[in-house]
């Protein structure tokens, strides 16, 4: 574990304002209920909040697996692993142990907040950044063929 007194907690495990407020009220709860000591209501909150994510952003498929998949499609830039333990984690904690034991919780609440982050917090400012960019080219192209006439 980090020690919080010498290294600050990494942005991406306070969730964001932009990610979607169901899935940030879910795994908000999630995490309570895991401190509280009750896994097997932090598991459903854990469910319910990649179940969330996957209705907003319209992700579909027959299985949580496949709808994942489809998730991952459409964000290419996200890391694969987040996607595979939400499969592996979301899953697994449906079929053979209907709760997850504390470890995996918290194993899968912080790949669900990467992947918010990710999608919510870079995403958007990666596309900033690139809209910067061609800004500043197309300023340089405009300048160059006024100062050629």
């Amino acid at each position: 574990m980090p020690d919080a007194l010498h290294n600050p907690a990494p942005a991406f495990l306070t969730i964001d304002h932009r990610a979607p407020a169901a899935v940030r009220d879910l795994l908000i709860e999630a995490e309570g209920c895991l401190k509280a000591g009750f896994l097997t209501g932090g598991t459903v909150c854990a469910q319910r909040a990649i179940q969330a994510l996957l209705n907003h952003e319209a992700a579909e498929g027959a299985t949580l697996e496949a709808r994942l998949q489809a998730l991952a499609h459409k964000y290419p830039s996200v890391p694969q692993s987040l996607f595979a333990l939400c499969i592996r984690l979301g899953e697994a904690a449906s079929k053979d142990h209907p709760t997850l034991d504390g470890d995996r919780l918290k194993v899968l609440a912080v790949a669900l907040k990467m992947m918010l982050y990710e999608i919510y917090v870079l995403g958007p400012d990666r596309i900033d950044r690139l809209k910067y960019l061609q800004q500043m080219l197309e300023a340089c192209e405009s300048g160059s063929k006024s100062s050629a006439a």
